[in-house]
């Protein structure tokens, strides 16, 4: 007989008289569920099934069957089956206490692929938990993959979830109809919900538990917010419904009621839409722990506001994936992330223990060494007492005339819990809470253990003139601050400005007037520590404003830039050209690669190979519209990938990514990437949902060939050598596949991580170490049989030729090109020196390169009188670094252009490059004289390109430290 029952059972919402118990089937049965007690009484579930959405395994669709079993007696121990078709599959579970005083769970989050299934079995079993908490991501694909479950899951541990029951929240790799058939439906038969089923909440004992789907704005607005489009009114309604929810739960009378109130979701205290929406709410309504996941990192928060601080506590779980046991304490010198002053302790976790009594919270997170045993990472100790912080040894000493006092104390923590140092100053009777620690920069909150002592030190301004007394405890200061500073600056920002205006940088700080009357200031902005420009401005007293700088360079380079007072920020300021060897397009359509970095390119057995080493090393496939695939599409790529990311790189290494980055968000239209454990994930982006999916491993050290296809109504597929991986449904027609065209396609590189504003891309960027032979798109999407075909005769044009838009294979690679500048008069052009023929006698051309020396670089300056007549010539080889030729000895004329012709080296050895930076040549008219400059973009763009001359990119390997973007990438 074949089996029938393919999931579980599996346990869901405990009560001390009733539980649920959950299972999957392949076809509808008449099945039976019967629980026994000790003493031979039995109690028969009501059992009720739903069909889910067919699925390649399932074409029909699997029934998802839930039975709840009520009137059962708390803490009492039952053996239950569950039988039908013949089959039987039994276990046992125990109710809840009736009202119990001590709580005993198990939680974890982001437990994906869960290598840890056995070590989590063990400790299951030592700590025989009430029931478990899962703060989502279970799949490591996506929700709409039937597989992720049934394999991340319920075979991973299935002893356990027949056991000990669960309660599960959504994570962003859950959204789809395969979480919410085997969860969200099933748990939202019994539970307290507005919803179905995705946000709930509980009590038990001396605890409210309010447990949120965070996707609506974790996931979805942020979708929307970074692939910049606006948010559809049904998810705003959904969001504004949650919050609402939320809040009218935690402040129930059950909720005030209880001793504790526990708030759980998917993402963190960091992220920014749930620091906007549910950090304001958990403190208002006196939430004490809100539990997180999402990073992977463990990540320890207080609350920023004195009033509250360690009263309400904020923890993201690590990764429940694989061992990791790892733990950062704040230090005083330097915040864990710049942006959160709060954040007090980083790490990595598996799980946590958490024991809830009417007196405490005790919360353990530990890890999994790679022995399988648990390491403790951290404990948080939560009371009902008041904070008691001591504050000894105090010291008040004037820093300036300014009004600034440096506070020093030693701080206890007499308390019986951990609690944030709080210290209260009076200044003229006037109080105020001090919490932020250490130099300005880095200040940040202090958390004390109970029983901790340190040394701590803050600094207070004193702002109004005159005289103050400021008071901490016993300390005492008398100080008298002068009339301030007339202007203090503040949020200075620096950025370089883009295409036609990309010699030009924008330059802003906010501006305040300290005084109390009128003033009239001059503003310097300085460039390489010299003024290069000043803005005379009126204030009014007290007046607040932002103050922008607009500047023209007339180089290229790296600059330093600060206004006033403030530290100087970098700017790069686009400068050279080089040659950027473009691949062939062997398609017809014309769409030429550039090769980027310096990749060795060698012939082996008749097909070429571009190893991708360095970072810089990539393949770039230039934006274009004719690119555009609005039914579907199909990447391929044949690869041989060297080696996974280490531990200090950036994973989701891209085979071919088209957007503004390979995930957190819907910012891009293509991915086909290897996870650094060497799973391969896929996926396309519609809309504001981010559509990705997991299958197959990446094959490291040997060659093979990566397809993924996607089609509207097929669906998507992805392939190895041929041999199919995974698959996901289809999406509605009236759904838009993004198409990102103004983003290039990327063979080897991508951006990584959320979009940040500032800078219009993310912090980070990742890299595919390995080698290249191959790379097609095509503008559908095709079929299995298909991409065996081409599989089978890579070096074949192959089925659907009118649709394939890229074929790229490396023989044929242009190396040479030239520029040529526009022709230039050294001064603002008079129409009288025709008549007057008052000619400029040009001296000198300097000229700065990098020259390989593989490479080689020739300049031909040419004169003229009519800018079509070439008067006189002089042709020039340049060499490595900067260059110094006397041009005297052509004749006097009125304009004059450079002509430059570039060759590189492509071949074993690498990709060897030549780059002009910038020239300069000295004119003379009588006794006057002038310089004549091509360092800039706009100033190469005057002139004319041909061949592989072009730009290199800007701050693709830059990272921006001054950011935070706390990723798992």
């Amino acid at each position: 007989m074949n089996k029938n029952i393919i999931n579980g059972p599996y346990l869901l919402d405990p009560r001390a008289t009733q539980i649920t118990v959950a299972w999957e089937t392949i076809e509808p049965a008449d099945f039976k569920v019967t629980a026994s007690s000790a003493d031979g009484a039995e109690y028969l579930g009501d059992v009720a099934y739903e069909r889910e959405v067919p699925c390649q395994e399932y074409p029909k669709g699997a029934c998802i069957y839930t039975a709840v079993i009520k009137e059962l007696a708390p803490a009492t121990e039952y053996a239950y089956t569950v039988t039908g078709g013949g089959e039987v599959a039994a276990a046992s579970f125990h109710t809840l206490p009736e009202a119990p005083t001590h709580l005993h769970l198990l939680t974890l989050s982001d437990s994906h692929l869960f290598h840890n299934s056995e070590f989590f079995k063990k400790v299951a079993a030592q700590e025989a938990p009430e029931f478990i908490l899962h703060g989502g991501d279970i799949s490591f694909g996506t929700g709409y993959q039937h597989d992720q479950y049934q394999d991340n899951w319920f075979h991973k541990i299935p002893d356990v979830l027949a056991r000990t029951p669960a309660y599960y929240i959504h994570g962003n790799h859950d959204d789809g109809p395969y979480y919410d058939a085997f969860f969200t439906a099933t748990q939202g038969r019994t539970v307290h919900t507005a919803d179905g089923g995705n946000t709930f909440s509980f009590d038990y004992g001396p605890a409210h538990f309010t447990l949120v789907d965070s996707n609506p704005w974790g996931l979805f607005e942020m979708n929307a917010v970074n692939s910049e489009m606006p948010l559809d009114r049904e998810t705003r309604k959904r969001i504004d419904d949650t919050l609402k929810w939320i809040e009218e739960d935690l402040t129930s009378p059950a909720a005030k009621k209880a001793k504790w109130r526990i708030l759980m979701m998917h993402h963190p205290y960091t992220d920014p839409f749930n620091n906007r929406y549910i950090v304001p709410i958990a403190e208002r309504c006196q939430a004490q722990l809100v539990l997180g996941g999402h990073l992977h990192y463990y990540i320890k928060s207080v609350s920023v506001d004195p009033k509250v601080g360690a009263r309400t506590v904020y923890v993201c779980e690590g990764s429940a994936q694989d061992p990791e046991a790892e733990y950062t304490s704040a230090r005083e010198d330097k915040r864990l992330l710049s942006e959160f002053p709060e954040v007090t302790a980083t790490g990595r976790s598996n799980y946590g223990v958490l024991d809830v009594t009417e007196e405490a919270i005790d919360y353990r997170l530990y890890g999994f060494e790679a022995d399988g045993s648990s390491k403790l990472v951290d404990t948080i100790h939560l009371t009902h007492d008041e904070p008691d912080v001591e504050f000894t040894d105090i010291e008040l000493r004037r820093l300036d005339n300014n009004g600034n006092v440096e506070v020093r104390a030693l701080a206890e923590n007499k308390g019986t819990a951990m609690a944030e140092a709080v210290i209260n100053l009076l200044d003229n009777k006037c109080e105020h809470a001090i919490n932020l620690f250490g130099s300005e920069e880095n200040s940040q909150v202090a958390v004390l253990e109970p029983g901790e002592r340190r040394k701590l030190t803050a600094v207070y301004q004193a702002v109004q003139p005159g005289e103050h007394t400021l008071r901490v405890g016993e300390a005492q200061l008398k100080l008298v601050v002068f009339e301030p500073t007339q202007l203090s600056f503040a949020h200075m920002r620096v950025c370089a400005g883009q295409g036609e205006a990309a010699d030009c940088m924008i330059a802003g700080i906010e501006a305040t007037n300290n005084l109390d009357h009128e003033i009239f200031v001059s503003v310097p902005l300085y460039i390489n520590q010299r003024i290069a420009e000043t803005k005379s401005l009126f204030f009014r007293g007290h007046e607040k404003r932002y103050i922008e700088f607009h500047y023209k360079f007339q180089q290229g380079g790296e600059y330093q830039v600060s206004i006033a007072d403030q530290l100087p920020k970098e700017v790069s300021i686009e400068g050279g050209i080089r040659i950027i060897p473009r691949i062939l397009d062997k398609s017809g359509h014309g769409h030429t690669a550039l090769l980027h970095g310096s990749p060795k390119v060698r012939e082996v057995d008749g097909h070429m190979e571009v190893a991708l080493e360095q970072y810089g090393d990539y393949i770039e496939i230039s934006a274009s519209r004719d690119l555009r695939a609005p039914q579907g599409f199909t990447g391929m790529v044949w690869a041989d990938i060297d080696r996974l990311a280490r531990p200090s790189e950036m994973g989701h290494n891209p085979l071919m990514v088209r957007g503004k980055s390979v995930g957190w968000g819907a910012t891009y239209c293509l991915r086909m990437v290897v996870e650094r454990a060497g799973g391969l994930k896929w996926g396309i982006c519609h809309d504001i949902t981010e559509y990705s999916w997991q299958g197959g491993e990446a094959k490291i050290g040997e060659w093979a060939q990566y397809t993924m296809t996607f089609d509207k109504k097929a669906g998507g597929d992805s392939y190895c050598d041929g041999t199919p991986l995974a698959h996901v449904a289809g999406i509605s027609d009236d759904s838009e596949i993004r198409q990102w065209d103004d983003q290039p396609i990327f063979v080897g590189y991508s951006y990584i991580g959320h979009v940040i504003p500032e800078i219009g891309r993310p912090k980070y960027f990742t890299h595919l170490p390995g080698r290249i032979s191959q790379v097609r798109f095509y503008k559908k999407g095709l079929t299995a049989e298909e991409n065996r075909e081409i599989y089978e005769h890579p070096e074949a044009e192959g089925p659907e030729r009118d649709d394939l838009a890229v074929w790229l294979d490396f023989h044929s690679i242009l190396k040479v090109g030239t520029h040529t500048t526009e022709w230039r008069h050294p001064a603002i052009y008079d129409p009288a020196f025709k008549t007057q023929k008052k000619y400029w006698h040009f001296k000198q051309l300097k000229a700065k390169t990098h020259l390989p020396l593989q490479a080689s670089m020739r300049a031909t300056i040419e004169v003229s009188d009519d800018m079509a007549t070439v008067k006189a010539s002089r042709q020039i080889v340049l060499k490595d670094g900067t260059n110094y030729v006397d041009i005297s000895n052509l004749p006097e004329a009125q304009y004059l252009r450079i002509v430059t012709e570039f060759a590189a080296e492509v071949g074993p050895d690498g990709t060897f490059v030549p780059e002009l930076l910038s020239y300069q040549v000295v004119a003379e008219n009588e006794r006057d004289f002038t310089d004549m400059f091509w360092s800039t973009r706009p100033d190469w763009e005057r002139g004319c390109f041909t061949g592989a001359v072009g730009f290199p990119p800007v701050d693709r390997l830059r990272d921006y430290p001054e950011y935070t973007d706390v990723i798992h990438g």
